[in-house]
């Protein structure tokens, strides 16, 4: 049976659709939208690793959340080419079953990634952190292992000796192990939210720098919703007669959760959260790493030099910690407004002489 509208005499018809009985062409689109955004991001976080002069363990296991990521995605649309998003009349019978076997290798690694990428928000956690905390970071990082491994039990394991034939109602099981799976992908993202909170909750900090700060470190709480949304269009696709029509929505909302996962560990990067101090080429998250003081670096620009001869008395309020506790600092910030810097203008046509604003 076919669907699909007369055309006009002249054009060709399009490489993929989008209508009320094939979605190829939404998936493919957010794929392909997704893909954009996780590129983007493994550019913004190398930029900042470049920047800081020094790989962390969180810039490893992005670098491998992101190739895990982009292999996803080119699962999804491989799995889209061979007709997921079709209605079942409009598949061609000889791509049912590889398409069919690219939407179980899509949702294994959908969940790796996803598992990854609570690791390295964690990791970030420990870098940020002193040691008294480093016990709880160590149990979110087993509950998030724990987590990946049951999920990718869940889904490998299902029904029949052939687990990717099992994607509709005929698997009885299938939908009660995706609630399971969200259940407890929810449970840990809130510990990773309530974490930070927990850090800054008795700061003596006004505010709205709390607020900031807690924005920052707990962005990762936006992806509750997709979880939520994702059970939802899962339990469509399973209690469909249609099963590779409707889920395409899944997979839709699927490569958007994967995607802001990865996009939300750049967050992380922003100079004006990070604000790492550089000591002698290295560079500390906290005074752990380093007990020397910071200094302002010379910079040309555009005629004016800022002079880094300032005493170090009119700089003592830039050296507050944002995050501490009763035994250590744990994050300095960097004050990024100067209100009593010396700007000397040099007059590379007649003498000597400088100018104090």
């Amino acid at each position: 049976m076919s669907y699909t509208t007369p055309l006009p005499s002249g054009v060709s018809r399009p490489l993929a659709e989008d209508n009320e009985h094939n979605h190829v062409g939404l998936v493919i689109i957010v794929a392909s939208v997704c893909l954009f955004l996780i590129l983007v991001s493994l550019g913004m976080r190398l930029y900042a690793a470049s920047t800081r002069k020094l790989i962390l363990r969180d810039d490893c296991l992005f670098v491998l959340t992101v190739i895990l990521a982009v292999a996803q995605i080119s699962v999804v649309l491989s799995q889209a080419h061979f007709g997921w998003g079709k209605s079942a009349e409009l598949l061609d019978p000889v791509n049912l079953s590889p398409t069919k076997k690219r939407a179980y290798e899509s949702d294994l690694l959908f969940v790796i990634v996803l598992g990854l990428s609570k690791c390295c928000t964690v990791v970030l956690y420990q870098h940020l952190s002193s040691r008294v905390f480093h016990s709880m970071t160590y149990g979110m990082l087993g509950a998030t292992v724990i987590w990946t491994l049951t999920s990718l039990l869940l889904l490998a394991i299902r029904c029949s000796h052939d687990p990717w034939e099992d994607i509709d109602h005929r698997c009885g099981g299938l939908l009660l192990r995706w609630v399971i799976i969200t259940a407890l992908d929810i449970v840990v993202e809130v510990a990773i939210f309530l974490y930070p909170v927990k850090l800054i909750w008795h700061l003596q900090l006004n505010r709205a720098k709390k607020v900031i700060v807690l924005a920052l470190l707990s962005s990762r709480v936006i992806l509750i919703p997709f979880s939520a949304v994702h059970l939802h269009y899962v339990q469509r696709q399973i209690k469909s007669f249609n099963p590779t029509l409707f889920g395409a929505y899944a997979t839709v909302v699927e490569e958007l959760h994967l995607a802001f996962s990865v996009l939300l560990l750049t967050v992380h990067s922003m100079k004006l959260f990070l604000a790492t101090y550089e000591y002698d080429g290295e560079v500390a998250y906290t005074n752990d790493n380093s007990q020397s003081q910071s200094r302002l670096r010379s910079k040309s620009r555009k005629g004016f030099v800022r002079s880094t001869a300032v005493s170090d008395s009119q700089y003592d309020h830039m050296d507050k910690p944002i995050l501490q506790d009763s035994e250590f600092k744990i994050m300095r910030s960097v004050q990024i407004s100067v209100t009593q810097e010396r700007i000397e203008l040099q007059d590379h046509a007649s003498s000597t002489g400088t100018t104090s604003l």
